[in-house]
């Protein structure tokens, strides 16, 4: 968030470092008895606008900056299928088993034969909690026939349905024989309507076939399963449905070598509804937090809950937006809302119409101006050197690093550099202490900082056997509400000046 303002600003000064690091002296080339003077030697100069680190670091597709220099830090979040029409249309899976009973007349109380067929109409209900569907097209769904009885034959079972058609209109006609055992019958594609919702008839026509019946009565269970069932699309009454939603995370807003915190003022968070359902909806957010190591929770909405109208809209339509401000840890910062979408809220009892396509989409944008305040913001770095490479350093007497800064950035630095040898795994010298400042710009003119570094007797050795800087920047706006634009930035000039002293031996020629 606002925190990328700050890295901008730590990238340059690894940057300056890093064009230091490119020269060395090479004292092979000084001819000579004596080695006694001075060389001054150029190392770097750089001049960076923030502008050009965002276009050098490609992030200038999330920081806006326009022909004026004023930035700022675009994020979204897009929450597709917060409510999903599918999770609407599938019903729960089924079973049943129907007990029919059928007289056989007899003849003088003797066994006969049985060749009739006898119609039986059966309603099923649909299990589902929260739509009525008085017509549908069936996703998918399969049916499953068995059939027990004690009679030997029954002959062939037709199973038809005036609630389910094919596309062309024709009636379901399904023809079962019991002695195959169980038999299925796929529903995809098929169209379902009915008179009362959630209610499919069934019609069995059993065809009684027994060679020879004894008993006075047929006894007849029929097993009905159903599995899979869901609409592509339906007609009918929705309930109210709620899906809650969640976000539970830690995120760093910079790498671990940054620590500390900022202040975020009026950040601009947008929220962006498409509603493809053909009825009202709602979004609760009854938690919205944020937290870190050094920042207690705290909401970022107030009041809560928040409720956000969500009316049907084929696109991204604007229904909030409000400023937020408030502390980021930026090394290990935790997030938490809970939310719930719900589709119609009010229990409207109205016909609709509704596909597995239908859903509820959100963006959130958050746009944050680049003026903050921030204190207690450390950044630690390291730099490759090539002072390890002199050749002869027991001719290098004294070592004095100048560094010049010109800076616009309203930002103050100050902190500690140090020599660190990777070989030995130790830190060899303490080239600045926390006291030193590289003075920020609070009036849009440039102010200059001029840092001398000296090296002498012993600490010169530990220098030429270091291979590294370790850069510990504090950064601070000094209570001030600063606000970066792309045309601020830094200019460095970076010199050495090289004290010799002793005698250069024939053979080193």
């Amino acid at each position: 968030m606002k925190t990328s303002k700050i890295l901008l600003v730590t990238l340059s000064l690894a940057l300056l470092f890093a064009s230091c690091k490119k020269d060395h002296y090479n004292v092979s080339n000084v001819h000579g008895v004596s080695a006694e003077g001075e060389v001054l030697l150029p190392l770097a100069k750089g001049s960076y606008t923030l502008q050009d680190l965002i276009q050098r670091f490609q992030i200038d597709t999330l920081i806006d900056c326009n022909a004026s220099g004023e930035m700022t830090y675009d994020y979204y979040y897009e929450h597709f299928g917060a409510v999903n029409g599918e999770s609407l249309l599938r019903f729960k899976d089924w079973n049943y088993v129907e007990y029919f009973s059928i007289e056989i007349p007899y003849h003088d109380g003797l066994p006969h034969q049985v060749d009739t067929v006898v119609g039986v109409t059966q309603p099923v209900t649909f299990e589902a909690d929260h739509i009525h569907a008085i017509a549908a097209t069936l996703k998918s769904g399969r049916l499953e026939f068995s059939l027990v009885s004690n009679v030997d034959n029954l002959g062939e079972v037709v199973v038809t349905s005036t609630d389910i058609t094919d596309t062309e209109g024709n009636t379901l006609y399904f023809v079962y024989h019991p002695e195959e055992g169980q038999t299925g019958l796929d529903l995809s594609g098929m169209l379902y309507h009915t008179e009362e919702p959630n209610v499919l008839n069934l019609d069995y026509a059993f065809h009684l076939m027994a060679s020879e019946v004894s008993a006075p009565v047929i006894e007849i269970d029929a097993y009905v399963e159903a599995s899979d069932l869901a609409f592509s699309e339906m007609t009918g009454y929705v309930d109210t449905y709620a899906s809650s939603s969640r976000i539970d995370t830690i995120f760093s807003l910079f790498p671990d070598n940054v620590s500390g915190s900022i202040e975020v003022e009026d950040a601009l968070i947008t929220l962006r509804e498409r509603n493809s359902f053909s009825m009202a909806s709602q979004l609760e957010i009854d938690t919205a937090q944020v937290w870190g190591e050094t920042i207690q929770p705290y909401s970022i909405f107030t009041p809560l809950p928040l409720m956000i109208d969500l009316p049907p809209h084929p696109s991204f339509t604007e229904m909030f937006h409000q400023p937020v401000s408030g502390w980021i840890d930026l090394h290990s910062a935790h997030a938490f809302s809970s939310s719930v979408f719900t589709v119609n809220p009010t229990g409207s009892n109205q016909l609709v119409t509704i596909s597995d396509t239908c859903r509820i989409d959100v963006r959130v944008d958050v746009s944050i101006p680049f003026s903050f305040n921030v204190s207690g913001l450390r950044y630690l770095d390291t730099v490759n050197m090539k002072l390890n490479e002199v050749e002869m350093p027991e001719l290098v007497e004294k070592l004095t690093l100048d560094i010049t800064f010109q800076s616009t950035l309203p930002i103050e630095l100050s902190g500690k550099f140090m020599l660190y040898d990777s070989e030995t795994e130790r830190i060899t010298d303490v080239l600045l202490d926390e006291t030193s400042l590289i003075a920020a710009s609070y009036d849009g003119q440039a102010h200059e900082t001029n840092v001398v570094v000296e090296i002498t007797d012993d600490r010169v050795q530990n220098a030429l056997s270091s291979d590294r800087i370790i850069l510990c920047f504090d950064l601070d706006t000094d209570a001030h509400d600063v606000s970066l634009n792309g045309n601020q930035g830094l200019q460095f000039f970076a010199k050495a000046k090289v004290k010799y002293k002793g005698v250069i031996e024939n053979e080193n020629f």
